[in-house]
Formats: structure tokens, C-alpha cells, sequence
């Protein structure tokens, strides 16, 4: 065997051992392709769905303590919420996640205030016609002469009924005899009660003597004599005197004078709730005048509260493997938009409907939780610390009674188109399940402003109770890192 033939078995072993590194090193390479171009997405995926999950649980979070915010109603009393903005490392995993390139990408986001939509921003309309608080309404005046039948027009009870007494015309004879106007009214069940507003005057009682002469004994004289004139209150009700001419003003002279029988001294005030009052004059003098006025603490009229800025803290996810989402809290709901869709809620915003089958009457609930005009931005990977402040609260001026409007609007005015959609599917499933008919409410959009009307069951009655508050905070943004504007 030549030298040649001998050696060629050698070199075909070791041309083997190339050939199946490198068919090793392409299967390696294949392997690690293959996690590239599946693995890590799908990692990544699950951890920005993770966090995703856990924005929206900080979201409820912190209605709940905004809730509880309001609901202890202490100006400048705060609460603090944690957000992380991105996956950043909490979420890696896996044997290979020490080899940067073998682990996802972190997602990043930004949280903002106030950033929503741009100027005007979101605004919330409340206008209705309703028995609104009005104390600068006059009172309706009348003059008392004989006996006459005054009607109560207004559906609510009056909250004063005055007597005036004028005296400026008077003499002190004038004053020395009895006067008196009487109010009364008839409630339900024949519960009567009556208000006597006197001129009562005083006498004492005396003993003298008068000299008749030198030969006589004195002539004994028994009388009594006028002493002055108090201004005094009786009152009756349900025949049983409670009041029996307490004294209002002593020693009255020439002079303007008045009482309100309404005020809580005397106990009336609840009892009052009739349709109309009779004012009769009892004594008569003709120096001696009196009027009436009877006064109402609310006016029928179509209010319509100023626009309240609404304003949104927000959450706008960046993510690299999954659908951006974005998540923000406003008017005390939690709002989830996405980019392929409208928006929805999660938590429902502070606006309650209930119908009472049995008086007809439907109750309407509004919480206006505003964001003052403070804004804010910070983004990044890392967590930041939202600071809210209660700073004011205001009710409303609807008249606390149990029915008290006649037809309410409520809209919600955005650019946001995607949001339209969701506020309108909101009034109409909150109205639907609280029982109220079709017929009673429209839900519909007039240019940007989403809105619902509610008409209630009977035309032009007031069958419907209206209470809304706005509640206005100031959130702040406390950051561990990333940017803060």
C-alpha cells in the first residue's frame, strides 16, 4: 500500500467532526432564532398584559381613595397612590434573562393629569327646571283687611309667614284696646292650626281716694289703669293651645313691627303644608295697620349650573408586544380606551338613576368630582406617586325636597369622539335598569356634548329629585425617576 493510500481514512474522520459542528452551531443558532422570533414576544406579551392588569387594579385603587376622600369631606386632607409606568425588570424571566438580548424589551408609559383631550378639555352640563335655593326672592306682600283666603302657588311649603304691625299712626288710646290677626290653615285629616299675632294691653289694678270735704269721709276708687301694650303670639294646633300670648315685644309704641310664625320657636314650620292660609283681622283700628308676607326659600326656574371642567388623571401605556392601552380616572369612573376600539368603563362614574314605583318619582344622583386646573406629566419605566388633595365641595342649589324639578339635562361635552359612544351607552343602561320608561328619558348627542333628558312620568309636574354635588381636587405628581413636567 502506497503512502498515499494509507492516510486517506484519516482525512475523511476528520473532515466529520467539521461538518457536524457546524450542523450543531446552526442547530444552536436555530434554537435561539426560534426563542427570538417567538419566545421573547410572547414573554414579553404576558408581562405587559401582567402590568397592564396591575394598572388597572392602581386605577380602582385609587377611585377607592378618592371615594373614601370625599366621603370624610375634610378640605385639605390628601391621599397618596403608587403607579408604575413600565415593565421595566420586574416582570423578566426565565434562565436566559441575564443575556440582555434573550430577555423582552421594557415597556415604558406616561402618566398625566389634566392632558387628556386639548383646551376647552371635557366639561359636565347639568340644566333643569327646578325649585332651586333663592334667599334674594322677595317675599309676597299683602295687606290684611277683614278676612281673605291667600292661595300658596308654589309646590313647596313657604319657609316664613309674617305678620306686620304698624303703629306709626297710633296713639297711646289707640293701644289700650285688643287687636289681633289670626293665620290658619287646614292640613290633610282635618289637623287644623291657628296663630293669634295680638296687640295685647296691660292694666294694673289700683286703690285711691278722693277728697269730697271737710265734713266727709274720702271716697274710695277701685279701677284698673293702662300700663302699656305687648305685642304677643298664641298658637293652637290641633286644638291644643301650645303657645298662650308669649310676649314678642313689650311696650310697644308708635312703630313698625313683625313676627314670623314660622320661626322654629314656635313649632310650626313642619306643620304648615297646606295649599292655602286664611289672614283675618279679628279687632279692628283704624290707626292701626297690618300687612302680611309670606316667603319661599326656593324659585321655580330653568338653572342651568356653570360648565364644570371635568379633567382626567391618566395612563397611557407604550407597549412593545401588546395592544397599547390607556387607562384614565374621571368624574369617578375608570375608563379604559384602546386604539382599535371606543372607549368603555370599568368602574361606572359617580351618576345614580332610580325610579319608586310607587310615588312616580325618580331620583337622580350626581357626584361632579373635578380635577382643579393643575396639570402634570412624568413618563419612564418607573414608579411615581400620585398626590391628591380634597379642596372644596359644593352642593348644589336644588331644593331638598322630596320632589323637586321638572325635567333634568345632563351632557358631557368632549372632542373625544370614542368617548361619545360610551356616555351615551351609559345614561341609557343606567336608566333602563333603574326602571324608568322609555317614554320618560332620551339619550342623544347635540354636536360634541353626549347628554340625557329626563322628563319623568307626568308632564310639567315636579316628579323628580334632583341632588348633585361638585367636588373639586388637586392631584400632584411625586416621581422616583423618569420625566416630570
Amino acid at each position: 500500500m502506497t503512502e498515499k493510500h494509507r492516510y486517506l481514512p484519516i482525512q475523511e474522520y476528520g473532515l466529520s467532526e467539521v461538518v457536524g459542528f457546524v450542523l450543531i452551531l446552526g442547530v444552536l443558532v436555530l434554537v435561539f432564532s426560534l426563542y427570538l422570533t417567538y419566545g421573547i414576544p410572547a414573554q414579553g406579551r404576558e408581562n405587559e398584559i401582567l402590568h397592564m392588569n396591575g394598572i388597572k387594579d392602581q386605577f380602582v385603587s385609587y377611585k377607592l381613595s378618592l371615594d373614601s376622600l370625599l366621603n370624610n369631606n375634610n378640605p385639605g386632607s390628601s391621599v397618596s397612590n403608587s403607579f408604575t409606568l413600565g415593565t421595566g425588570g420586574g416582570y423578566t424571566q426565565g434562565v436566559m434573562s441575564i443575556v440582555p438580548v434573550m430577555s423582552p424589551v421594557s415597556s415604558t408609559g406616561v402618566i398625566a393629569i389634566n392632558q387628556r383631550v386639548p383646551d376647552p378639555g371635557e366639561t359636565l352640563n347639568i340644566t333643569l327646571q327646578s325649585l332651586v335655593v333663592n334667599s334674594s326672592r322677595p317675599p309676597v306682600a299683602f295687606a290684611i283687611t277683614g278676612s281673605s283666603v291667600l292661595p300658596l302657588t308654589d309646590p313647596s311649603p313657604p319657609s316664613g309667614i309674617t305678620v306686620y304691625i304698624d303703629t306709626t299712626s297710633a296713639s297711646s288710646g289707640d293701644l289700650q284696646y285688643p287687636y289681633s290677626i289670626s293665620v290658619n290653615g287646614t292640613q290633610q285629616g282635618n289637623q287644623n292650626w291657628v296663630a293669634f299675632v295680638n296687640l295685647t294691653p296691660r292694666f294694673n289694678y289700683v286703690k285711691y281716694y278722693i277728697y269730697i270735704g271737710p265734713s266727709n269721709p274720702n271716697e274710695l276708687h277701685e279701677e284698673y289703669v293702662y300700663n302699656r301694650t305687648d305685642l304677643t303670639l298664641s298658637v293652637t294646633k290641633n286644638g291644643v293651645k301650645t303657645i298662650d300670648q308669649s310676649i314678642i315685644n313689650a311696650n310697644i309704641g308708635k312703630g313698625n313691627y313683625s313676627i314670623n310664625i314660622l320661626d322654629d320657636t314656635y313649632g310650626l314650620k313642619s306643620f304648615v303644608t297646606v295649599p292655602s292660609i286664611q289672614f283675618t283681622e279679628i279687632s279692628n283700628a283704624p290707626a292701626i295697620r297690618s300687612t302680611g308676607g309670606i316667603t319661599y326659600a326656593y324659585q321655580d326656574q330653568i338653572y342651568r349650573y356653570p360648565p364644570i371642567k371635568l379633567g382626567a388623571l391618566e395612563y397611557r401605556a407604550q407597549n412593545n408586544y401588546w395592544i397599547s392601552q390607556d387607562y384614565y380616572y374621571q368624574m369617578g369612573g375608570v375608563f379604559l380606551l384602546q386604539n382599535e376600539g371606543n372607549v368603555s368603563y370599568k368602574l361606572p362614574p359617580q351618576l345614580s338613576l332610580s325610579f319608586d314605583n310607587t310615588t312616580k318619582i325618580v331620583t337622580v344622583n350626581l357626584n361632579a368630582i373635578n380635577f382643579a386646573n393643575n396639570t402634570g406629566i412624568a413618563g419612564g419605566n418607573s414608579p411615581v406617586q400620585i398626590k391628591t388633595t380634597f379642596v372644596s365641595s359644593e352642593t348644589l342649589p336644588y331644593a331638598p325636597l322630596s320632589a323637586n324639578s321638572k325635567w333634568v339635562w345632563i351632557g358631557v361635552n368632549t372632542s373625544d369622539i370614542r368617548a361619545n359612544p360610551m356616555w351615551e351607552d351609559y345614561f341609557d343602561y343606567t336608566a333602563r335598569v333603574a326602571g324608568i320608561s322609555p317614554n320618560d328619558y332620551t339619550v342623544g348627542r347635540l354636536k360634541n356634548e353626549s347628554y340625557i333628558l329626563i322628563n319623568g312620568p307626568y308632564a310639567n309636574s315636579y316628579d323628580i329629585r334632583m341632588s348633585a354635588v361638585n367636588a373639586t381636587c388637586a392631584a400632584t405628581i411625586q416621581g422616583v425617576g423618569g420625566v416630570i413636567q
